[in-house]
């Protein structure tokens, strides 16, 4: 019987692991573009075609490599970044994996044009199907040329799975938009089909990349912050509270000028908007973490995207602690008109039309996009006759690749617009609030009061702001009293699904050093006998089901602060003054002092804003007063 194990050879274990290095064109764009930005490039140029199964084209002003060099770049396991196996735990550079090149050489055609500064002349290796085919020697400008060329020829079963052209440029313009977010000291730009999509200006400025990438409407509302402690530093922008989304899109995260997405990183920066957005909505952030290469690991994920860290209490503690402090020392206001205006297709499609005869350069399409979506341009735009306000209706302000330096309507023009309407409209938006200036006007549906200081109108939420009253006495009575029970005069019957009982049983210790006591009664059926701090609580059973839903709702363990807090926010929402409850003037002036004496008087709990605002001169402007 001939033996069922055999030996492979050379070419399909070349395939097998390109396979596992190169699972699409956006995994041979970042390895690419990271091999640049480690060979210390001050500019990288992308181009893509067909979302990358035509061609990819990485260009770069690096050192460039010695022919010697480029011969062996292309070979299984040659790398230039460790020498032993202890390097990579003081791994300095993005990436080490010597088998990437020789992967993207076996599934594709490749060439690599190279030359050191130093040198009189550059190099070009040729490879197909892993196979060299020419070296030669050509003249070229210092850096390193690779082009990638039908991707996955020989291999029809992967590029059968690849998606439509847009969508692959879609994830590669994502990738390159946070690598460029990851060093704005480089300049980046990426180019589809020819046509320019990202440009950033690699001045080492990380707010204008985020005006870049992100839009200049989002830009102008992040909020920056640093700090350091046991050689780890945490700084970047985040967004306002009421800048928020409801995906993930808008946040990246990057450690030692490493673009990562992190569990945990993503946790604590909720932590850190805790009661200050509304459940199920996520910031804008860009936070940048630099340490000592030894607290992290990266050999954990194939596409070294995700990392472990070594102490994830730390971590998670200052990125919360620091994004917290930062949020609660801007404190704005919500004006009640948003300077986000919606993309009107008809708008567009009528100025498109207009401006077909003319002979113009390119215009942004201004169609709202996520981050990762592909940009299209149009073959019209705006001439020096058109003004600001009439552009500002095709666009809405949004995630995505976006601005560049051949757009017209650039950077300059639109904060020398801003700062003419700041001027013009000194009054909108305060980041202060005067509460001991402000008295009650009225009630509207017995649900938000309305009140004035005389230079703006705030329409405040009754249930909110009561909400964020009762969650800082709740706080504050913890911390003066410590963790007490509260037994219930009848004890409450609570029947668990197997889920929610595991947990319970996880976490029995904490839950009764909160101050819960449970006692089993068989078959998932527990007795409720008293609650942590609350002072008449209806329906507590109820209560401590949603409190379970709560923990099993979050993908890192809670801790016992966490425990409470969760605890805290339920019993201040359950007992806070509800909407549709009738209120004296004096019921609403005494509502409006105590919500200002508390330290987050501008939103609940949840993170629902508590105030919204109205200027004078908003109010003068809807009745053509000026």
């Amino acid at each position: 019987m001939p033996p069922k194990i055999k030996l492979l050879d050379q070419h399909c274990i070349n395939q097998i692991a390109a396979g596992e290095v190169v699972e699409r064109p956006l995994s041979v764009v970042k390895e690419l573009i990271e091999n640049a930005i480690d060979a210390g490039a001050n500019k990288i140029e992308i181009s893509v075609d067909r979302g990358g199964q035509s061609q990819i084209r990485v260009r770069d002003d690096g050192w460039g490599m010695a022919p010697e060099d480029l011969q062996l770049a292309v070979l299984p396991h040659a790398t230039s970044k460790i020498a032993k196996i202890d390097d990579l735990n003081n791994l300095a550079t993005l990436g080490f994996r010597g088998e990437a090149l020789p992967s993207i050489a076996a599934i594709s055609k490749l060439s690599i044009v190279s030359r050191r500064k130093e040198d009189a002349v550059g190099w070009e290796i040729r490879v197909e199907g892993g196979q060299v085919v020419s070296f030669t020697e050509t003249g070229c400008a210092p850096g390193t040329d690779v082009t990638v060329s039908d991707l996955f020829y020989n291999t029809p079963a992967r590029r059968k799975f690849l998606r439509s052209a847009n969508t692959e440029f879609g994830v590669i313009s994502d990738m390159v938009s946070r690598l460029a977010l990851a060093n704005p000291s480089i300049s980046f730009s990426l180019r589809h089909s020819g046509t320019l999509v990202l440009n950033t200006s690699g001045r080492g400025n990380l707010l204008d990349t985020i005006a870049v990438v992100l839009g200049n409407e989002i830009a102008r509302k992040m909020l920056p912050f640093e700090v350091e402690d046991r050689g780890i530093k945490v700084a970047g922008y985040i967004g306002s509270p009421e800048l928020v989304r409801k995906s993930r899109n808008g946040v990246t995260f990057i450690v030692n000028g490493r673009f990562i997405r992190s569990q945990l990183l993503y946790q604590s920066l909720k932590e850190g908007y805790h009661t200050l957005i509304p459940a199920g909505t996520y910031p804008y952030a860009v936070v940048t973490l630099t340490m000592p290469p030894a607290f992290y690991d990266v050999n954990v994920h194939p596409s070294k995207l995700e990392i472990k860290f070594k102490d994830e209490k730390a971590i998670f503690t200052l990125v919360s602690n620091s994004v917290r402090n930062a949020l609660l020392k801007a404190r704005p206001v919500r004006s009640l008109q948003d300077n986000q205006t919606e993309y009107n297709p008809q708008v567009f499609h009528d100025y498109q039309k207009s401006q077909n005869s003319q002979n113009t350069t390119k215009l942004l399409s201004p169609r709202s996009r996520k981050i990762g979506e592909p940009n299209k341009f149009y073959d019209s735009s705006p001439t020096a006759t058109n003004s600001w306000e009439q552009l500002k209706l095709l666009y809405k302000p949004a995630p995505g690749i976006a601005r560049n330096e051949d757009v017209k309507i650039n950077r300059e023009l639109y904060i020398e617009n801003q700062e003419q309407n700041q001027e013009q409209n000194q009054d909108k938006k305060r980041e202060q609030v005067d509460f001991e200036e402000l008295r009650a006007l009225g009630q509207l549906f017995n649900t938000y009061i309305l009140c004035t200081d005389d230079q703006d109108l705030y329409i405040i939420d009754q249930h909110a702001a009561h909400e964020r009253i009762r969650y800082d006495d709740l706080r504050q009575q913890l911390n003066e009293k410590g963790v007490h029970s509260q037994m219930l005069l009848i004890p409450e019957t609570v029947e668990l699904t197997i889920q929610e009982e595991q947990i319970m049983l996880e976490y029995f210790e904490q839950l009764n050093q909160l101050g819960f006591i449970i006692e089993n009664f068989g078959d998932r059926t527990y007795f409720l006998r008293a609650v942590p701090i609350a002072q008449n609580l209806s329906e507590p059973g109820k209560l401590l089901i949603k409190f379970l839903d709560e923990v099993l709702s979050k993908s890192i363990p809670p801790t016992q602060e966490g425990l409470m807090e969760s605890w805290l926010d339920m019993i201040a929402c359950r007992s806070a003054l509800k909407g549709n409850a009738k209120l004296s003037l004096q019921d609403m002036d005494q509502l409006i002092q105590e919500l200002g004496n508390r330290p987050n008087p501008l939103s609940c709990p949840h993170g629902r804003p508590t105030m919204i605002s109205i200027s004078k001169k908003e109010l003068e402007n809807k009745f053509n007063r000026t």
